[in-house]
């Protein structure tokens, strides 16, 4: 199975951002608006989504294109494991899924919390799944059927075209270029935490 599943998903990889972008607004927008639409549209009835872009759409499809990172690079992580630490588990009565659980897992973990930190580093500055598939509106809602926008597409529409360095917009531009640092390097500080929490050491 993994001999077949790996090089599949390793194929995501190779996959260009503009072409998830375009079948997050062709295909699962109008598929998620069948769903959960209002009126006729919806096959629920919910009248939770007004139109094909939201931040469910972009979420999805994100989801998606993250999956090649952080499943090839937990596979690698997992196969480094000593091969003695699983025998000693085995040797020792544990079954098969104990051994995972308790041994594998715990040994992988600082290596697969890295993949996920690597996957969740590119989600933040992805810019072209958002925009064609959330839309481009400023705005700050928890509604996931909501049309809304990242703050390195906002960066990007407040920085062009001829603006002076003091205008409002480039000022903005740099708050929100510091709101981004301050995101990423807490989403870093929690990993760092999670790792030295988890680690264990082995000789």
């Amino acid at each position: 199975m993994r001999s077949f599943a790996k090089p599949l998903l390793e194929i995501l990889a190779g996959i260009p951002t503009i072409v998830y972008g375009l079948f997050a607004l062709l295909t699962v927008g109008p598929l998620l608006l069948k769903l959960f639409g209002q009126g006729e549209d919806g096959v629920f009835g919910l009248n939770w989504m007004s139109g094909a872009t939201s931040v469910l759409t972009a979420g999805v499809v994100m989801g998606i294109m993250l999956i090649p990172f952080v499943s090839s690079l937990s596979d690698d992580i997992i196969n480094a494991v000593p091969q003695s630490l699983r025998d000693g588990s085995l040797g020792l009565g544990a079954t098969k899924s104990e051994t995972v659980r308790q041994v594998v897992l715990p040994a992988a973990l600082p290596g697969i919390v890295g993949a996920i930190l690597l996957a969740a580093s590119r989600a933040i500055g992805e810019t072209m799944i958002v925009v064609m598939g959330a839309g481009a509106i400023a705005k700050f809602s928890a509604n996931p059927f909501e049309s809304m926008t990242t703050i390195t597409t906002r960066v990007v529409s407040q920085l062009t075209g001829d603006t002076d360095f003091a205008s409002p917009e480039t000022l903005v531009a740099f708050a929100l270029g510091l709101s981004l640092f301050v995101l990423t390097l807490g989403l870093n500080v929690l990993a760092l935490y999670i790792v030295r929490k988890y680690r264990e050491q082995y000789d």
